[in-house]
């Protein structure tokens, strides 16, 4: 026994020393379970069989392997089954996908099953007989086969099924239908009886078997049986029942206990007793109104206070995930784990920036992000990168602020052992389009506390970075008066986050185990994504125009039963047009009565102390520098103390300004300053000199003075980039410059090799359509190279497709964008494919983007070779 494949060859087979059989087992899709070689009819006596691999193998075959599943010894017994089943008109059938496990050769108790074309769910003695459950589809024919020394006696105590004694054998033959339930006792001679239940599958489902001190039980019916002790004749048994309370047990027991309570038991003659236990109540639910609505996002409009925020300034990641850019963005390197988080970005403007691009990882298909500048909705973008043009009067002169919500949709499990569960979340990359080198210094905020968190209860999964999340709007008691009034359904077309709260009191009747959840119901065509609080508990996140879960369980313990519930969902529009809240129903997944009893979980409530956010602050401090640096050029930082209106004069005000090793800092003009009053501001500078080599580092200020008689220091980054070199004159091979930007779907966009896997440097030879390409780069969609041509070039060729290591898997567009401004796009390349040419005019291009996307139908093998990129290039002009 054997299987095909794709990268399977050719096993020569020898018998007794002669070679009897070659067998080819490449095929151009998989086959499982396969007879390779088959001899019957061999003389006594020993035999010798050898496979022989010798690395042979079809000529389309893509490798030589060879697999042995199993060598099966055929008996040369007489005593077999040529056909089974052996009712006429009857056979096994499997509808689909559906798989079945069918025995032979089993023992019923003291009863020998030769075969069953039904599925056996248990069998056990109880009492003085074996019992046994088997089942089958609804509808499908049953035979099952007992061999006895001696006739049995058959008799059919409900239901229908017919028996064939056949002597030669000792084989008693049962055949039946799936239907309901057939009751079936066989008595040998001497032996003791078997009591056959032939069920269908629902039927069969209603059965639960307990085993206690005393010996095996079953029990047909209620909703869940769970558990079961039996002693002096008496079975306690402990369970749920819906509205159905009648119940059969197959024991030895006389009399019945139901959670406590005698239940009358009536014998059958199925040696069985019958009882009814009490039954669920009916459970009456509250319409869900008085909700309460408010807008948040304050962080996407100008002059938000992110002071306190931390600033994205780290040079290295503990991420997997390749750095598509410098500093590192990745809100896992800045303590936030989980949720959404906010970004908020600073760049001096000059009238010539025309928009921003964007990278983020959420985790799966199911990531989102917005984008605002000074306040102003730039849009949403569900792929892992979007440019986003900035509106005509968006942009200002001077000080310019970005905000960015994502979302983190949870970290992949690590089932490669290739640390995917570090992959990044968050933005990995941005970069502003018309002035590619302007700096842009991030700050980000998610869970407020990072990983130690404010709510110790509810644990750092419960939430993220949103402002109602981290001002405690999910939790009870949040003083919500002051919210306006609103009405499921109901449409807002303001972007960014707002949030509906409301409260239901719930009377469920008590000793029951009542399973409850919420269902929002709206069209899929509005853009809107939510996430659901009960009691300050998040029970999941909801995209309504993807889905597919619509329904979210209350685990119980969350819910309070007999009391009041909080619920508040935090909504998150997208497209700023067809956002707000579709219909929030209670949904009742079932009631039962129950011995369960559940504790309530603690849920604490909302803390005005804890969650009250930071007051304004009384002084602050914005740093100035050249958004480049080159090296060995000296350039003047300066940074501006002010103290708003209103506010306490600040005293002895002294900046210091640090910088990376290796850069010099010249003193600080002037070095202190005696008093900054209210609505006023001082401006220190210093003469910042970098090294030769120079990378992209962040200066930080910190400024040390007194007011209203504390020491009050505050501090400020400025991200420096550095001046990439502009691409030497000729031809030029894109693998051998550097990278503005390179973000990756899979690990990091490898140099003249393929993608390979996640780890840098484990690419194979890049080879498209059967054709080895020494020079390129390697991405896997989704995709995006930035390189820096600062004007120079004229030219990019490049043969693309989808690398041969994925076989016939995979499939990708490929884009080149210049300035921001697609050129191109391939239609979809598929894996096997050979390769398509590409020719763009890049003349007067300051950025370059080679671009990969997935072809629609995800990710997962689109491994895409951008052979032999070149550009045609001119020398730069002098200085």
């Amino acid at each position: 026994m054997t299987s095909k494949d794709p990268s399977h060859g050719i096993a020569d087979v020898y018998l007794d020393d002669a070679k009897v059989s070659s067998v080819d087992l490449y095929a151009a899709g998989k086959q499982n379970q396969i007879t390779g070689y088959e001899v019957r009819d061999l003389p006594a006596g020993p035999h010798t069989l050898k496979i022989v691999v010798t690395g042979q193998k079809d000529a389309k075959a893509n490798g030589a392997f060879v697999v042995v599943d199993a060598v099966d010894l055929l008996s040369g017994s007489t005593d077999y089954y040529p056909v089974v089943p052996q009712q006429p008109g009857t056979g096994i059938t499997l509808n689909g996908r559906q798989s079945k496990i069918l025995v032979a050769g089993y023992d019923l108790g003291a009863a020998r099953m030769q075969y069953s074309t039904s599925e056996i769910m248990t069998t056990a003695a109880i009492g003085g007989r074996d019992v046994a459950v088997l089942y089958g589809d609804k509808g499908g024919p049953g035979e099952t086969v007992l061999r006895f020394a001696k006739q049995p006696s058959v008799q059919v105590l409900g239901g229908a099924a017919t028996s064939t004694w056949d002597a030669a054998r000792g084989d008693l033959r049962l055949n039946y239908t799936h239907d309901g339930l057939a009751r079936v006792l066989v008595t040998a001679p001497g032996a003791r009886p078997l009591l056959l239940l032939l069920a269908d599958k629902a039927t069969a489902a209603t059965f639960w078997r307990q085993d206690t001190a005393a010996g095996p039980v079953l029990v047909r019916g209620t909703h869940l049986v769970r558990t079961a002790a039996e002693q002096y004749g008496v079975l306690a048994l402990t369970g749920d029942t819906g509205t159905d309370g009648a119940f059969e047990v197959f024991s030895t027991a006389k009399t019945l206990l139901w959670n406590g309570s005698w239940v009358p038991a009536k014998p059958t003659s199925s040696g069985s007793l019958t009882g009814t236990a009490p039954t669920a109540k009916a459970v009456t639910l509250p319409a869900l109104t008085g909700w309460k609505h408010q807008q948040e996002s304050p962080e996407s409009q100008p002059g938000f206070d992110d002071s306190a925020w931390p600033v994205a300034d780290k040079e290295t990641t503990n991420s997997s995930t390749a750095l598509g850019t410098k500093p590192v963005l990745f809100a896992d390197d800045y303590g936030f784990h989980t949720g959404n988080t906010w970004y908020r970005g600073h760049f001096t403007g000059d009238g010539k920036q025309t928009g921003i691009t964007l990278s983020s990882q959420s985790g799966g298909p199911a990531g989102a992000f917005s984008a605002w500048l000074n306040g102003v909705f730039l849009g949403s973008s569900t792929s892992p990168q979007h440019t986003f043009p900035f509106p005509a009067g968006a942009l200002k002169p001077g000080d310019n602020e970005l905000s960015v919500l994502t979302v983190n949709m949870g970290h992949e499990e690590d089932y490669g052992a290739s640390n995917g569960n570090k992959a990044a979340r968050g933005l990995t990359a941005a970069r502003l389009t018309g002035t590619p080198l302007t700096s842009v210094t991030w700050r980000l905020q998610g869970v407020r506390g990072g990983e130690t968190g404010l709510d110790q209860v509810r644990g750092p999964l419960n939430t993220g970075g949103l402002y109602g999340e981290r001002a405690g709007w999910s939790l009870p008691g949040f003083p919500d008066r002051g919210w306006a009034s609103a009405s499921l359904p109901v449409k807002d077309t303001t972007p960014g986050v707002s949030w509906y709260r409301t409260t239901a009191d719930l009377d469920l009747p008590r000793g029951q185990d009542t399973s409850l959840g919420l269902t929002i119901t709206d069209d899929p065509a509005r853009q809107y994504r939510a996430l659901i609080f009960v009691n300050g508990w998040q029970l999941g996140q909801y995209v309504n125009y993807l889905g597919p879960q619509h329904s979210f369980p209350i685990p119980n313990g969350v819910l309070n039963p007999n009391g009041r519930n909080t619920i508040a969902v935090a909504v998150w529009n997208l497209d700023g047009s067809t956002g707000g809240l579709g219909t929030i129903a209670w949904t009742n997944y079932g009631s039962y009565r129950s011995p369960l009893t559940v504790r309530p979980n603690a849920s604490p409530g909302y803390d005005p102390v804890r969650y009250a956010m930071p007051p304004a602050p009384t002084a602050g401090v914005s740093l100035t520098a050249p958004d480049t640096a080159s090296g060995g050029q000296a350039f003047t930082a300066s940074a501006t103390v002010r103290v708003p209106a209103g506010a306490p004069p600040a005293f002895d005000v002294k900046p210091a300004l640090t910088a990376p090793a290796g850069w010099t800092v010249g003193a600080a003009a002037p070095p202190s300053v005696a008093r900054i009053d209210g609505g006023k501001s001082a401006t220190f500078t210093w003469t910042v000199t970098p090294p030769s080599t120079v990378d992209t580092a962040a200066l930080k200020v910190a400024v040390a003075y007194r007011q209203a008689g504390r020491p009050g220091p505050v501090t400020g980054e400025r991200i420096v980039g550095a001046v990439p070199p502009a691409p030497p004159a000729g031809q030029v091979a894109v693998s051998s410059l550097p990278f503005l930007t390179a973000t990756n779907g899979w690990g990091p966009v490898e140099r003249d090799t393929s993608n390979g896997e996640a780890s840098a440097g484990d690419g194979k030879p890049m080879t498209i359509g059967g054709v080895a390409y020494a020079k390129g780069l390697g991405a896997h969609a989704a995709s995006d190279v930035q390189l820096y041509l600062a004007g120079t070039c004229t030219r990019l060729t490049a043969a693309v497709g989808v690398d041969g290591e994925t076989g016939t898997g995979g499939s990708v567009t490929f884009s080149v964008a210049v300035d921001g401004v697609t050129r191109v796009t391939t239609p979809v390349v598929r894996g096997g494919q050979a390769a398509v040419p590409v020719d763009v005019d890049v003349t007067g291009a300051q950025v370059l983007d080679l671009i990969v996307g997935d072809g629609g139908d995800g990710n997962g093998q689109d491994h895409a070779d951008w052979a032999v990129p070149t550009l045609t290039c001119l020398t730069p002009p002098a200085g």
